[in-house]
């Protein structure tokens, strides 16, 4: 298997407000809850770049996923987290995604790595990890 690596790319930031049921009893953001920021992340990455993986066929589905969970996140009733999201390796069938979870300020909270691949919807079968032909990637990406 060739792996491509990279330097991180196609970068992109999303902010994303938290819920009060996001909390534990504790008072801290619930650890569950950063696998669905990292989600959210994905999600908004792939739009900001012309691509969404949720309609049509092939579909993206998570291979591997390392979560580090590195500060806490305490109670904030308007509390908003920001989600970085950077395409970091691609090989033939599948690409890794780095993302980091931070606070306005920039301080890192959580570090995740995303292996993808693309799974055609209706055979379930895996396809190529093409993404110059599902994403509007610019020219010095292709």
């Amino acid at each position: 298997m060739t792996t491509t690596a990279a330097p991180p790319r196609l970068e992109h930031a999303c902010e994303v407000a938290l819920r009060p049921n996001d909390f534990d009893w504790a008072g801290h953001l619930n650890n569950s809850v950063y696998v669905q920021l990292l989600e959210t992340g994905r999600w908004e990455w792939g739009r900001a770049h012309g691509g969404d993986l949720s309609e049509g066929t092939p579909v993206a589905v998570v291979l591997q996923l390392q979560l580090d969970y590195l500060k806490a996140v305490d109670w904030d009733p308007v509390g908003r987290l920001v989600v970085r999201t950077s395409l970091v390796e691609q090989t033939a069938y599948s690409f890794t995604l780095a993302q980091d979870v931070e606070r306005a300020d920039g301080t890192a909270v959580a570090r995740g790595r995303v292996r993808l691949g693309l799974v055609d919807r209706d055979t379930k079968r895996i396809r190529r990890a093409d993404l110059h032909a599902l994403l509007n990637l610019p020219e010095g990406d292709r």
